[in-house]
């Protein structure tokens, strides 16, 4: 069977293909969020026969087309290898998607039981400079450092697969090493108070440039740094990189006394760095105020409810430390769990974001969170500001703080403190 063209297709890759095209190039003419291709690798299904092999493709397809049916769309790219095009999709919401496809093909299992093994969902954020055949070849490579050495099973057009290509293990070792080096970079994105057009904060995230295979997404090297176990390490150098770089804005007076440091982790990261005292000790070295610090979770983090978790919860209180939701609204939340948590902030989600500028049911919707979100004592940042509109309806409502690349990308600290000076003279 030809599992990526032909009569017995379970879908046409060739309709696939412009849609990347097509999607990558809307998204570059109209200042958008690039699109993102998800790579949906089921468990090893060659040792079964090949009706049930095509049987369990066919059914991980149909439920893929139901969980994505409103984000994107669906194409078999090889034998245990599906494809799903999210057209104007970030990072978060990607990763979010990836979470629902992850749910969807393994609770329960896809068609009668999938093979041993966990499906895996990787995230390629498209480029409108190459071509949708190099795109597919680019995530197959991603696949294949998570694989054995054997050949990407997706037909291509004119584009090869680099041979040379690191085993997920050496990449492994390379991310390890890079966080022993503290080779592990530190961008900025500011947050800013609608009302007052100051930063008033900002968003601390990890970037890692390998040194041949050039920048990799914390989308791929984040899960990674879980399985090498150098998550907490990785959490520790980068509250210290940025600590350290608040302290010297704060030395030269560029930033405003309430202004917030948002760095985000993981719930293991989080445990590993208040356990370990690192929270403390770095807050104490670097002379900073705990109340300038908060810790960003998922959302799902959070709702997992397990007593350590309330411990750690606790204690950063006890600090002074804050905590963020991160991700809010993406489908984990229980509003009476919420009412519980110790969190002072939660980040709203690009995908609730929607036409605000044009739509009135969306500005409805947008002031219906915005009274949840009061209710609950809690303040609250839209993410995903990427027009104008946008920014002016979300104030017009009474949104306080919001963030996203209508106001600036993510910036290395040279650029951040610019940006800084640049605005407290306006």
């Amino acid at each position: 069977m030809n599992w990526t063209s032909g009569e017995e297709s379970l879908t046409d890759l060739s309709g696939l293909l412009p849609r990347i095209d097509e999607a990558a190039t809307a998204a570059a003419r109209e200042g958008a969020t690039a699109p993102a291709l998800l790579i949906v690798e089921l468990p090893p299904l060659g040792r079964l026969a090949l009706d049930s092999s095509y049987e369990l493709t066919a059914a991980a397809v149909e439920r893929l087309e139901r969980a994505v049916v409103h984000s994107g769309s669906v194409a078999v790219v090889g034998e245990g290898l599906l494809a799903v095009l999210a057209p104007r999709t970030g990072p978060r919401m990607a990763a979010a998607l990836a979470r629902r496809i992850e749910h969807c093909l393994e609770l329960p299992a896809v068609g009668g039981g999938l093979p041993d093994g966990r499906v895996k969902v990787r995230i390629h954020e498209l480029d409108p400079r190459t071509s949708a055949h190099e795109a597919l070849a680019q995530a197959g490579v991603a696949v294949l450092a998570g694989r054995t050495h054997r050949e990407l099973p997706v037909r291509q057009t004119g584009t090869a697969v680099p041979d040379a290509r690191p085993s997920r293990t050496a990449l492994g070792d390379d991310l390890a090493e890079a966080v022993r080096a503290g080779r592990i970079g530190v961008v900025y994105q500011p947050i800013i108070g609608l009302q007052s057009g100051k930063i008033i904060g900002t968003e601390v995230l990890a970037r890692w440039q390998h040194p041949s295979l050039g920048a990799i997404p914390p989308l791929d090297f984040v899960p990674l740094a879980h399985e090498i176990g150098a998550a907490g390490e990785l959490g520790r150098l980068v509250l210290e990189t940025a600590l350290t770089q608040l302290g010297r804005w704060r030395n030269a007076r560029q930033i405003d006394p309430g202004f917030i440091l948002s760095v985000n982790a993981s719930a293991d990261q989080l445990r590993s760095l208040v356990d370990s005292g690192h929270v403390r000790d770095l807050l104490a070295s670097t002379g900073a105020d705990p109340g300038s610090l908060a810790l960003e979770l998922t959302e799902e983090s959070f709702v997992t409810g397990a007593e350590q978790d309330e411990r750690v919860f606790e204690q950063l209180r006890v600090l002074g430390v804050g905590l963020h939701i991160d991700d809010f609204g993406t489908g984990y939340s229980s509003i009476g769990y919420l009412r519980r948590l110790p969190a002072a902030l939660v980040k709203i989600d690009r995908t609730l974001l929607g036409d605000v500028a044009g739509d009135p049911r969306e500005q409805r919707f947008i002031r219906a969170i915005l009274d949840m979100v009061d209710a609950l004592e809690l303040g609250a940042v839209f993410e995903g500001v990427e027009t104008p509109g946008q920014a002016r309806e979300l104030s017009r409502l009474g949104a306080s703080m919001g963030q996203g690349f209508h106001f600036s990308r993510p910036l290395a600290a040279p650029a951040m403190t610019a940006l800084l000076a640049d605005w407290s003279r306006e």
